[in-house]
C-alpha cells in the first residue's frame, strides 16, 4: 500500500503510542516527586525524620502505584492505536475507535465546516499531527478538549502527513458540492432558458407537495426528536424539514428514505395521497 492510499484508508502512527506514553510517564514522575517532597516535609516538621517510615511511604504510595499504572496505560494506548482506523469514502468519512466501547463516526462531507491541523509540543517531538474536523453542530466539541474514550467526532491523531488527508477531504467536499452529472445540460442550458427551467422545476415540486399529506411532524414528536435534530441527522437545512412538515413541496426519494430511516418507519407512513 502506497503513501496516499494509506492516507485514504489506514490507522494512526506508532509514534502516537510513544507520545502518549511519554506524556503519561512525565505526569507520573511529577506526581511522584511531589509526593516524595511532601513526605520529607511532613517527617521533618514532625520533629524526627524516620527513614524507614519514609521508605515505606515511598514504596506504598509512589513505587507500587507507578508499577501498576504505567503498564496499564501503555497497554491502553497500544490498544487505542490498534482500534483506531479511518476511511475517506466517496460520500463521507468513517472513523472507528474505542478500546472498551467501540465507536463508529460517519461524517458526511456536506456537514464539514472546517479542517484544523494541530501540532503540539509533544507532537513536534515525534513529528506527528492531529486532524480535527469541525462539523455542523459539533464544532465546539471538535475544537475543545478531547476525551481518551470518546474524543471529538472528527478527531484523527498521530498522523505523519496530515496534508494528504486534508487535500483529499477538500477534494471530496468539492466533488460533493457539484450538481449531479447531466443536470446542468438538461436544466441549465441553453443559458437564456436557465432561469425559466429552474423556476418551472421548483414550482412543479411545490405543486406535487399539495397532493401529499405528511406525517413527519407527528412521527418526529413520537420519538421525542426536534426538527433541528432531524435536519442534522438527514443532512439538510432546518428550513427543508419545516417545508416538508407544512406540505409545501414533494421531497426526493433519497430524502424520504433518509427521513424514514431516522424515524424508524416506512415511507408510506410519512406521506399519503390526499
Amino acid at each position: 500500500m502506497n503513501k496516499e492510499s494509506e492516507a485514504f484508508k489506514g490507522t494512526i502512527s506508532r509514534d502516537f503510542v510513544k507520545k502518549e506514553a511519554l506524556k503519561n510517564n512525565l505526569f507520573l514522575f511529577i506526581l511522584a516527586i511531589s509526593l516524595i517532597l511532601t513526605f520529607i516535609i511532613y517527617l521533618v516538621l514532625s520533629g524526627e525524620f524516620n527513614f524507614d517510615l519514609f521508605l515505606l511511604l515511598t514504596l506504598v504510595c509512589v513505587i507500587i502505584p507507578y508499577l501498576i499504572i504505567a503498564p496499564i496505560s501503555a497497554w491502553y494506548f497500544t490498544a487505542y492505536k490498534r482500534s483506531f482506523s479511518y476511511i475517506i469514502q466517496e460520500n463521507n468519512i468513517v472513523i472507528n475507535h474505542g478500546v472498551f466501547t467501540k465507536m463508529r463516526a460517519t461524517i458526511p462531507y456536506k456537514r464539514i465546516q472546517n479542517i484544523n491541523i494541530v501540532c503540539g509540543v509533544f507532537d513536534r517531538m515525534f513529528k506527528t499531527y492531529t486532524v480535527k474536523i469541525e462539523t455542523a453542530g459539533h464544532s465546539a466539541v471538535s475544537s475543545g478538549t478531547k476525551s481518551r474514550g470518546i474524543g471529538p467526532e472528527g478527531y484523527i491523531p498521530g498522523l505523519k502527513d496530515p496534508h494528504i488527508i486534508e487535500n483529499r477531504i477538500k477534494e471530496m467536499i468539492f466533488k460533493s458540492s457539484l450538481p449531479p452529472e447531466g443536470l446542468e445540460e438538461n436544466i441549465f442550458k441553453p443559458n437564456e432558458l436557465a432561469f425559466d427551467n429552474f423556476i418551472s422545476y421548483i414550482l412543479s415540486k411545490m405543486r406535487e407537495g399539495e397532493l401529499l399529506q405528511t406525517s413527519i411532524k407527528d412521527l418526529r414528536e413520537n420519538v421525542d426528536m426536534s426538527a433541528s435534530q432531524l435536519a442534522e441527522r438527514v443532512g439538510v437545512p432546518l428550513q427543508t424539514i419545516q417545508y416538508l412538515e407544512e406540505g409545501r413541496y414533494n421531497p426526493s426519494l433519497v430524502l424520504a428514505y433518509k427521513i424514514a430511516e431516522v424515524l424508524d418507519c416506512t415511507i408510506e407512513e410519512l406521506f399519503k395521497l390526499k
